[in-house]
């Protein structure tokens, strides 16, 4: 049975500029932790439901992650969900919903369905040490999101 994460913050920036940012797969960079490094990423560009995203991380600088990714709904300007089809987890699905909070900023939602596993092994790395990373990650996201809002508009 999969496991689910959720994370929201309030950004200073509207949904459709937050959607613009989150479609660009080039932005991961912007978002992504000192921890975890970019070592390549293909794409055909931005998010169109149905396109491809292949990555390949390097996590704590020497764990190897290859990810391939699918964007399985575009909806301007509040929902974008990606699904893992080939990498780490037997489960990981984000989605990104923005949602208006006042004249000039929007409540960031990031839920993520994931699974690490089938067995009572995964499930329990799942909900343990997969969760507490996912807590970490997703405030160093929010916390840079927030920063390339405040400088960007």
């Amino acid at each position: 049975m999969p496991s689910i994460f959720h994370a929201q913050v309030e950004i200073p920036a509207r949904p459709e500029a937050l959607f613009q940012f989150h479609r660009n797969p080039q932005n991961l960079t912007e978002v992504m932790p000192p921890t975890l490094k970019l070592v390549s990423l293909k794409t055909d560009g931005p998010a169109l439901e149905g396109r491809m995203i292949e990555l390949h991380c390097r996590d704590f600088w020497v764990i190897p992650m290859r990810w391939t990714c699918r964007w399985k709904t575009v909806r301007p300007p509040y929902l974008l969900v990606d699904e893992m089809v080939k990498g780490p987890f037997s489960v990981f699905i984000h989605e990104h919903r923005f949602e208006e909070h006042g004249a000039h900023a929007s409540i960031m939602h990031d839920t993520v369905t994931y699974e690490w596993g089938r067995w009572w092994w995964g499930r329990f790395v799942s909900e343990t040490a997969v969760r507490f990373y996912l807590a970490l990650l997703f405030k160093y996201r929010h916390h840079r999101t927030k920063k390339w809002a405040m400088t960007s508009g």
